[in-house]
């Protein structure tokens, strides 16, 4: 109870206007689980572990998550001849859109994935319609930056360390 009592306590913490980890979600339902993280231009981050059956690709994630949220988490998508185009989220009040305008180009959605037990980031060189996901992979979204996807705790793991340190304060 007072794990539950600590994330509740937590996660209105981290829902404020500061920026970092705002929150972190699971949705679905199935044996397999990929991670979503977003990171929106306002130095934002969301985290989900989506659960799923089969296999899937990365645009289905993305179905997953809406289905799960509607009203909290939407996105929009350009379909192009080469593929989709991931132009605009919302998660709650963060909201984020573009298409790469002049002068420097970085106002859009940059695609970046990591597999089961991988070190680090790779940016994507195929559409998220086209990667097909597999258990414990990651695919991250950036606004606005160039860079690879904030370094975070995987979802899941923020109830962890919470509830672990609780348990280690009793003990003493």
């Amino acid at each position: 109870m007072r794990c539950v009592i600590l994330l509740v306590v937590s996660g209105a913490i981290a829902s404020g206007a500061h920026a970092g980890l705002v929150g972190s979600y699971t949705v679905g339902t199935g044996s397999n689980s990929s991670h979503l993280q977003f990171d929106f231009g306002n130095s934002n981050t969301y985290l989900y572990d989506v659960r799923y059956e089969g296999a899937l690709h990365g645009n289905a994630l993305l179905a997953i998550v809406a289905a799960a949220q509607p009203g909290f988490f939407s996105y929009q998508v350009q379909s192009y001849s080469f593929g989709e185009f991931l132009t605009g989220v919302t998660i709650g009040s963060d909201t984020d859109s573009g298409e790469g305008t002049p002068p420097d180009y970085l106002d859009y959605w940059h695609y970046w994935t990591m597999e089961s037990g991988a070190a680090s980031w790779t940016e994507s060189f195929i559409g998220f319609a086209d990667r097909t996901v597999s258990n414990g992979s990651w695919d991250g979204w950036v606004f606005n930056s160039a860079g690879a996807p904030a370094a975070v705790p995987a979802p899941g793991a923020i109830a962890l360390i919470a509830c672990a340190g609780l348990v280690r304060r009793r003990a003493r």
